[in-house]
Formats: structure tokens, sequence, C-alpha cells
């Protein structure tokens, strides 16, 4: 059996193998079928470099360019790719920080407003 779609929030990167995932993936999707992967854990998103010591988990951490270059070796064209903005997170006015998990608003506007979450689709042709 086939299907049209496959969505990973917040989990692909805890993958043993993100290689054979994708590969797996591009298997049984259905050709023009979607592969939809939103991380908020990944290189140039600075903030969350610290999450595998935090949580005690092994986790891999690919920059935009190698999430793009692993979709394509699994034989998926990246059809989009895009950080998406987190807008609903409340941040506080300046005056209110340090808070206990941000130093300065800065960094906490950069984390949701700047980096936000990576998504890279992917489509079987």
């Amino acid at each position: 059996m086939l299907f049209p779609t496959a969505f990973s929030m917040e989990a692909f990167y805890y993958a043993e193998d993100p290689h054979r995932v994708l590969s797996d993936l591009n298997r049984v999707l259905r050709p023009g079928g979607t592969f939809s992967c939103a991380v908020n854990f990944y290189e140039e998103n600075v903030h969350s470099h610290h999450w595998p010591e935090k949580v005690g988990v092994e986790m891999t951490r690919w920059d935009r360019e190698q999430y793009r270059t692993a979709f394509r070796e699994a034989g998926f064209h990246v059809a989009v790719q895009d950080n998406v903005p987190d807008r609903e997170t409340a941040i506080p006015p300046a005056e209110e920080f340090p808070t206990e998990d941000w130093e300065t608003r800065d960094a906490m506007v950069e984390r949701y407003r700047v980096y936000g979450t990576l998504v890279t689709v992917g489509v079987v042709p």
C-alpha cells in the first residue's frame, strides 16, 4: 500500500538513521506523495543547540542545505523549504528580562520570530 502524505513535527531529528527514514518514506509514498518535515532543532537556530544535553537524548542537527541534500539523495524533489515564524508565543516587554529561560528579549524574539520552525517538503517524483 502506498500513502499520499507523511508529516513529522519535532520528531525527525530523533531518528537513529535519518537518511534511512527518508529513503523508507520515499519508498512508501505514492508518486506525487509528500513528506513535510518541521523542526525547531536545526543548525541555524542557535537557541536549540543545547537541547540534546538538556533532554539527555542524541539528536541529529542539520542545517538547511543538509536537509535539502538528504531529501534529494533519498529521491525526493524539494518542493518547499522555509522558516515559519511563531507569532503565537507571547514575548514579554524588555523590562521583564532576564527570565528563567531567556537572558534577553532580543534572543527570545530571534528564536520565535526570526528562526521559528524550519519546514522542508519533499515530493516523490
